[in-house]
């Protein structure tokens, strides 16, 4: 082939849009220790892309060989693949985009009178000697593609094209805020993200700062890594995941399995079909990762994938647990804390809540909420109460008995503990906190309640199967397969006989008796489907359910027909025993449906409307 052709084929891979040029190039830029960097796109990159640097540049002897095929300065031996620190390294970069545009590098090392200029044109060097310039490197790409029409007619319409080109611009400047990033579309100024010290003030540049105010900062060590995030409080979410900004060792990402680890985290908080905001910046000993398994490098592999899979859910869900973004809590501007002190991963209780007295009427007491310890990698336990199904509530609460054992409390503030100040339209239910007014939704609270009640006591009093007259073969594909194998315990836990038939197919020979009637094949395709995504160490049974959507609806529906109504007028004990029972159950801020729990009203919004600030 010739170098022409090689050139193409590699730009192929490297250069899959304007995007990745600006990709590419911004990393060079960050290699070379620039402080402030400029970006201009014309007609979505198509027409130009220009990246400007103050880095420290290159000499007219280094120049050329940066248009060289795997030409580097950032490796000197084979050994350094296995610890790269570096944006780029391949060299492939600067020859592949010079091979499809009209390309000019101009650079000034510090401490030079003038800088060194090369243009070029579908990879054919027209012109190279002295030009003027400052310090630092200066690329223009102009009519990309234009060599090759067939790449060409592929790129999207201009606005599309410049979505994509500040997604990819945004990751960067997240994971240097210290950098001065700035960026011109079609002449005119679209952006600025002036350098600062706090990461949090650089997300609110990107995002917004609203969704930055509702960013609870988590910083954990593990053996296997370290993880610094900031991640949504479940009532502020999105229709999709592109709010997941994840980062290896100061590496943008777009990582298959960090992402799953991440919305794992939040399963039982949020609905189906809504995600959470997050960035995180996950460090790994360079020797445990490989980020050379893609030509873009936006793909990295793990020799021990689990433990950090398993690292960034429990970091995440001892943040959630922790439920400080609901009244009576500090800010969620702030670290996560216990007891005025930073959580480590150690301290934090799996799960949330204050526990109710066991004496309290029209609850009955069920085995333990389970909670994963990330210190002993066991799980814990806290009594847990929930509806008894056909029981009344009293009109007064039973006294806690006065012999038993003293409780010890976890750091959360209980909803239980806070003033009730009644109910708002046969409706909400309305308590006070130190940070404002709690409202809640009187029906969604129940149905939320006896939901984890149903799933839990499903569970823990034994699944009842119903045994099909003629075992069905169910085909599945290899992973799937191999999924169902590696759960046997958890199979067996949900209701289900199932065993491998054959090298593709397995032999069902009962299913859950609340779901008599449905068709198995579906069913365990469903349940297969599900053990491929998730981890299942440390999983709770009941939060198990999830994996079994048929399932999860009839349980919602019936919490649903059974929980008290909106518009039904509660006796103050009932009010009381709805509040209290948010202590007993996992918190979760929604409904099974995604109506939410509870809200709260700072004390700042109600004195605005007041004029008392």
């Amino acid at each position: 082939m010739s170098d022409a052709l090689v050139d193409q084929i590699a730009a192929g891979e490297v250069v899959e849009r304007p995007a990745s040029v600006v990709k590419e190039l911004v990393e060079n830029s960050l290699d070379a220790g620039a402080e402030k960097i400029r970006v201009e796109v014309r007609d979505g990159g198509a027409a130009l892309i220009s990246v400007t640097d103050d880095g420290i540049g290159m000499s007219p002897t280094e120049l050329p060989m940066a248009l060289q095929r795997h030409a580097t300065s950032k490796l000197s031996k084979a050994a350094d693949l296995m610890r790269i620190s570096s944006f780029g390294f391949r060299g492939e970069a600067l020859p592949a985009i010079a091979s499809v545009s009209r390309f000019r590098i101009l650079s000034r090392v510090r401490g030079a009178n003038v800088g060194y200029e090369i243009r070029s044109e579908a990879g054919k060097v027209l012109r190279e000697g002295e030009a003027g310039g400052p310090v630092g490197t200066r690329i223009e790409v102009a009519d990309l593609f234009e060599s090759v029409p067939a790449r060409r007619k592929f790129l999207k319409r201009p606005g599309t094209e410049w979505g994509h080109i500040t997604d990819w611009l945004a990751r960067l400047a997240m994971v240097r805020p210290d950098i001065h990033v700035e960026a011109q579309r079609d002449d005119r100024m679209a952006m600025i993200w002036p350098a600062c010290s706090d990461p949090r003030d650089r997300i609110a540049a990107i995002l917004s700062d609203d969704d930055a105010a509702s960013l609870l900062e988590v910083d954990q060590d593990f053996t296997a890594c370290h993880v610094h995030a900031f991640i949504s409080t479940p009532e502020r979410t999105r229709a999709n995941g592109q709010a997941l900004y994840l980062f290896v060792n100061g590496r943008p990402v777009r990582d298959r399995l960090l992402r799953h680890a991440l919305i794992e985290a939040y399963r039982d908080l949020l609905p189906r079909g809504r995600f959470p905001i997050g960035v995180v910046f996950l460090e790994v000993p360079p020797g445990t990762v490989d980020v050379n398994v893609h030509p873009a490098k936006w793909e990295v592999r793990f020799s021990d994938p689990q433990a950090i899979h398993g690292a960034i859910r429990h970091a995440v869900r001892d943040a959630m647990s922790s439920r400080r973004w609901l009244g009576g809590m500090q800010p969620p501007t702030g670290r996560v804390t216990q007891g005025g002190q930073p959580v480590d991963e150690h301290s934090m209780a799996g799960t949330a809540g204050i526990l109710g007295p066991s004496s309290l009427p029209g609850f009955e007491t069920n085995s333990s909420v389970r909670s994963f310890d990330s210190a002993s990698g066991q799980e814990s336990g806290t009594d847990d109460w929930v509806f008894a199904r056909g029981t009344e509530i009293p009109d007064q609460v039973a006294d806690q008995d006065a012999d038993a054992p003293e409780k010890v409390r976890p750091p959360v503030p209980s909803f239980g503990d806070l003033p009730l100040l009644g109910q708002l339209r046969a409706s909400y239910l309305l308590a006070e906190t130190d940070d404002g007014l709690i409202v809640i939704d009187q029906h969604a609270a129940h149905e939320r309640i006896l939901y984890e009640g149903l799933r839990k006591q499903w569970l823990e009093t034994g699944v009842a199967r119903q045994g099909l007259l003629i075992p069905e073969t169910v085909a599945l594909t290899p992973t799937s397969l191999a999924a169902i194998e590696e759960s046997e315990e958890q199979i067996e836990r949900l209701g289900f006989e199932i065993e491998v038939f054959g090298e593709g197919a397995v032999l069902c020979r009962a299913i859950p008796a609340e779901l008599a009637g449905q068709e198995a094949a579906g069913l365990v395709t469903e349940l297969a489907a599900a053990l491929e995504e998730v981890d299942r160490d440390g999983e709770s049974d009941a939060s198990a359910i999830r994996w079994l959507p048929r399932l999860d609806r009839l349980f919602a529906t019936l919490a649903c027909h059974s929980a008290r109504r909106f518009g039904d007028r509660l006796p103050e004990a009932e009010q009381r025993a709805i509040v209290s029972g948010l202590d007993t159950i996992p918190w979760a801020p929604t409904c099974p449906h995604g109506r939410p729990v509870a809200i709260l009203i700072p004390h700042s919004d109600l004195e605005l409307r007041f004029r008392r600030r």
